[in-house]
């Protein structure tokens, strides 16, 4: 008896174990690991065989953070592909309707409102409850809407449907509440994971635009929004149901699938540079207000309020300006697909950049890229020079695309914590006001000016205040940025 005593316990062979033999295992897990045990009197503790079972230093041979990554990228591609793909409705029911096109594109605009309003909502809601409950409910509200948007006669019901019902549901889904759900998953690959689920708003839009044309051409708008209220119930509703978890050791596994020595902490310093302290703070707990405190947490703001701004207001106004050049509609429309998707391209290299060489030069990298697009793209005036406009495509296309993926790994190395939700909710809010000012201003310049050049000037200024603030707020000055 002295000898099975002393020896190692494999947890596989005792599921039929008294509870007598697994209780000092389970006190000696919950110390080890830094997870309570969840066993009461006289019931068997629910010690994850897996967990224990596998070598310390070790990674799972299936890890499911790479399905959470999955669920996630599809969640962007219907709901945000749907957002991204405003457009193609909004010609189509100009053409019914002859609105103003003015009043017509403000429900787009309300919807960024909504969006700013129910960011910080949406962060505690996703905190409090997790995506495995909201989600679901997120994808119900925006199936509601569409549908609803199918019978529209009046403008106030476009405002309504589009601007508060779906964006309400569009909110819960969109790219904060799962970029507070990916760090909790991956810390030395987050970088790729983040650019990976972001990948999902490019190749959505690249997808469910000419998608949502072709209904429209086939069978008309109308049945076009009955068709995605569909699709929305039958496969975003369930499949964020059954597959979404808040963390790893929902499913009993580590971050990245490793598990840690019994003498490291559970979140390991990545491979590389000694003197990288990206994840040095991983034990903190950062809270709302406490972020609030902090001149990062600005430095942040300022970096999502930019990013709003100049990608909506290209979001709205690139094709007028490519039409105004002499150029086809049907080439303009391609050419937004293609930056969507090139969008996506961008997010999954950067992530991978930002994980070798930094937040900051990674991004950088991303802004200026951008910044060279923008300006060939303001300096086209007809079509003498077709090279540029591809050159924007491309330039734009992948240097603005992995921005997003690159702020939201960088929020999550400066405010680790149970919080993070709630903190990325409040930077949405910045997100949604300059998504609102961006195309809002871009349409009045143009109106006073008949030009857009003063509106992609803006837009440089925005990318490049976006590039400032990634240095300041960078995870490398958190000891100074307090």
């Amino acid at each position: 008896m002295a000898l099975a005593w002393a020896s190692p316990i494999n947890l596989r062979n005792l599921s039929l174990a008294p509870l007598t033999l697994l209780q000092p295992l389970c006190i000696n897990s919950s110390i080890h690991s830094g997870f309570p045990c969840s066993a009461k009197k006289g019931e068997l503790p629910s010690i994850s065989p897996k967990r224990t079972s596998t070598v310390k230093g070790k990674t799972d041979r299936f890890y499911y953070g790479w399905v959470i990554v999955g669920v996630s990228f599809f969640t962007l591609f219907f709901s945000l592909g749907i957002r991204c793909s405003f457009g193609v409705f909004y010609v189509a029911i100009l053409q019914e309707y002859g609105w103003g096109r003015g009043e017509t594109a403000g429900a787009f605009s309300l919807a960024m409102v909504i969006h700013a309003l129910f960011a910080m909502v949406t962060g505690g809601l996703i905190d409090r409850f997790g995506p495995r409950t909201l989600f679901p409910l997120g994808a119900t509200f925006l199936a509601m809407g569409l549908a609803a948007a199918s019978r529209i006669t009046a403008i106030w019901h476009l405002y309504f449907f589009f601007g508060v019902v779906m964006a309400m549901g569009i909110n819960t889904l969109a790219f904060s509440p799962h970029m507070s759900r990916i760090p909790k998953w991956f810390i030395k690959r987050r970088g790729l994971a983040s650019g990976l689920v972001v990948a999902g708003i490019g190749v959505g839009t690249m997808v469910m635009a000419p998608l949502i044309q072709f209904m429209i051409d086939s069978v008309s708008w109308r049945p076009a929004f009955l068709v995605l209220a569909g699709i929305v119930l039958v496969v975003v509703v369930p499949m964020t149901g059954l597959f979404q978890r808040r963390s790893p050791e929902d499913v009993g596994q580590f971050p990245d699938g490793i598990v840690p020595d019994s003498g490291r902490t559970l979140h390991p310093q990545p491979e590389g540079s000694p003197k990288d302290t990206r994840f040095s703070h991983l034990s903190e707990q950062w809270t709302l207000r406490a972020a609030l405190c902090t001149r990062g947490f600005w430095w942040m703001a300022l970096i999502n309020f930019s990013a709003g701004f100049s990608i909506n207001m290209l979001v709205v106004h690139q094709a007028a300006h490519v039409v105004d050049a002499g150029y086809s509609p049907s080439l303009a429309a391609f050419l937004v697909g293609l930056v969507g998707l090139l969008n996506s391209i961008g997010a999954i290299l950067s992530g991978l950049i930002s994980d070798r060489v930094g937040r900051e030069i990674a991004y950088t990298l991303g802004g200026n890229s951008a910044l060279v697009g923008v300006l060939l793209f303001l300096l086209i005036r007809d079509t003498a020079f077709p090279w540029m406009i591809y050159a924007f495509v491309i330039l734009f296309g992948l240097g603005h695309g992995s921005l997003p993926s690159i702020y939201a790994a960088t929020t999550a190395d400066l405010f680790p914590g149970n919080s993070l939700g709630r903190i990325m909710g409040t930077f949405s809010i910045a997100w949604g006001l300059g998504g609102a000012l961006g195309p809002f201003l871009g349409g009045y310049f143009y109106d006073q000016l008949g030009s857009y050049s003063l509106p992609f000037l803006l837009v440089m200024v925005s990318i490049s205040l976006g590039v400032l603030g990634i240095w300041r707020a960078a995870p490398r000055h958190r000891g100074s940025f307090i």
